[in-house]
């Protein structure tokens, strides 16, 4: 008698660290499919693909001379406003842009987003609902047909 319940404690001792181990692995395989926070970057091994093309398009923009820089004085949680400078500080017209946005946390939500220009600022209607860093894209053409492009980290602080 003594050894039909010693044996079926050993047994449903081990049945419960079975089921303790699948518990935490379904708990697991749960949060990384459903929450965008453990998403990887789509598209990453194609954009790795092309690193060497960005580097050359990147490396026109400072050959140019040129900078992108965001107006975060002047832009909402709905629309950024961009500016990009030549060597002597003045406004480049002309060149036609679009940016690749994600928030770090969320990085399978991407906007493609063209710019507008206006005003002498490049104007993109973005939607920043979400404070923290935000990985920012710039593809561009230049009026004479260069490429060019620029990766920026911001950091985005919400107003009221």
């Amino acid at each position: 008698m003594q050894e039909k319940s010693s044996r079926r404690f050993w047994v449903l001792f081990v049945l419960g660290f079975f089921a303790i181990d699948l518990t935490i692995a379904v708990i697991a395989i749960s949060m990384a499919a459903g929450d965008p926070s453990f998403r990887s970057i789509p598209g990453f091994g194609e954009r790795s693909v092309h690193w060497d093309e960005r580097q050359q398009k990147q490396r026109l923009l400072e050959e140019l001379g040129w900078s992108i820089e965001l107006d975060s004085a002047l832009s909402t949680k709905e629309e950024l406003r961009l500016h990009i400078f030549d060597r002597n500080g003045k406004h480049v017209e002309g060149v036609q842009l679009q940016i690749g946005l994600f928030h770090y946390t969320r990085v399978a939500e991407q906007q493609k987003i063209l710019c507008v220009e206006k005003d002498g600022y490049y104007i993109a209607d973005a939607k920043l609902h979400k404070p923290g860093l935000w990985n920012m894209d710039i593809d561009g053409e230049t009026a004479d047909g260069r490429k060019i492009w620029s990766q920026q980290t911001i950091r985005w602080e919400m107003t009221p």
